[in-house]
């Protein structure tokens, strides 16, 4: 090892290997590091049983990041051996543990290992069972930091007495760059796009009982609702819309590998959702220049604002309300000007804050400051 490397600062990561959102996010941020000359991140990933989707696997190679797998392996105490081993063969002076569970057995492990700085990555309101409560508790004192992606996140985390000795709100960020469009809305075609999985807590169905309201005062487009997910919530999903005669206003599109192009091409882009992180195909939504419409949670009001007071860059509506949802869609759909002058302020704010740059900056200020604190 040369002087240089010797001087530079050994960071993990580690997350579970299944291409979720958490995995999306510490990469990024793994991947920002690469690119810091005292940085060297390292990525663990628990292996799920299929490889990193191919465009993260490609970025990885581009960058030289360092990646292992930890068997995911019953009981969770051979997780944790595996990882104390890679903590001790890695020695990283920080240890990022990032999603629910994983950052239980990775702090566990990285701390019986002796790793000087511990942060706990939060990425979603999770609903803890009690043991797990205790295990989080036990880990607390000794973590330096729990970084929660939301204002909702955190209050949950306080609520539940979870949080290390810091907990700080640090907004993620996406790649804006992909997602760009300068489309106006006025010519864009009439749809209401929800690009979420199929599940309970996101809630297309309220969106499906609003576009019966939109069709009966005479919107000729249609929802797409994008994304996979739980097949038992979608088929209730179909059989509400063959139930409310909306076959010809809705498109049940399944996964797909175009959604910058859709976002794009669409005037409005909703989630109806009843829980949430930090749901960052809003910002996404944003830059590409759609008018966007969500449901008033913590989480989406970290990135939506709808008072005339506040330069509304959205729509907010009650959640499981379809009724105010529909309020708000059409006005959407229907008000070319405010429809725009939104949709422009919420590219401007998805470029302002939610870009990865901004990302990769705020932990890395974060990161400077415990490094000061301690010493190291």
């Amino acid at each position: 090892m040369s002087p240089a490397d010797s001087r530079r600062i050994r960071i993990v990561h580690f997350v579970t290997g299944g291409g979720s959102g958490a995995t999306r996010v510490a990469l990024d941020i793994a991947l920002a590091q690469c690119r810091v000359a005292d940085f060297e991140p390292h990525l663990i990933l628990r292996n799920k049983g299929h490889p990193l989707p191919q465009l993260m696997e490609a970025q990885v190679k581009e960058a030289g990041l360092p990646v292992y797998w930890a068997d995911n392996l019953w009981p969770r105490a051979r997780t944790v051996a595996q990882l104390r081993v890679l903590c001790e063969q890695i020695q990283p002076t920080v240890f990022f543990a990032h999603g629910y569970s994983e950052h239980l057995w990775g702090r566990r492990a990285a701390l019986d290992s002796g790793v000087p700085v511990v942060i706990h990555v939060e990425h979603n309101v999770e609903r803890y069972l009690p043991w797990r409560v205790r295990a989080a508790r036990r880990l607390a004192p000794r973590t330096d930091a729990t970084v929660c992606v939301s204002t909702g996140v955190e209050a949950n985390v306080r609520r539940l007495g979870i949080g290390g000795r810091r907990v700080v709100t640090l907004h993620n960020g996406v790649d804006l760059g992909r997602f760009h469009s300068d489309a106006p809305i006025a010519p864009r075609r009439p749809d209401v796009l929800m690009p979420a999985r199929f599940a309970r807590r996101k809630d297309q169905a309220t969106l499906i009982r609003a576009a019966r309201l939109l069709a009966d005062r005479g919107w000729q487009g249609q929802l797409l609702l994008a994304g996979g997910g739980k097949a038992a919530y979608q088929a209730r999903c179909e059989r509400l819309v063959q139930s409310l005669g909306l076959k010809e206003h809705v498109q049940f599109l399944g996964n797909v590998s175009d959604l910058p192009q859709r976002l794009a091409a669409c005037r409005v882009a909703a989630l109806a959702s009843l829980q949430e992180g930090l749901p960052l195909v809003l910002a996404e939504a944003m830059g590409a220049g759609c008018a966007v419409a969500a449901s008033a949670i913590p989480g989406i009001t970290d990135i939506l604002r709808d008072s005339p007071d506040a330069n509304p860059n959205g729509w907010l509506f009650p959640a499981g309300d379809a009724e105010k949802a529909a309020a708000a869609l059409w006005q959407a759909l229907s008000d070319d000007a405010e429809a725009q002058r939104r949709a422009d302020a919420g590219r401007r704010d998805a470029n302002g804050h939610f870009s990865l740059e901004e990302m990769a900056r705020r932990y890395e200020d974060l990161l400077r400051s415990i490094l000061q604190e301690r010493g190291l």
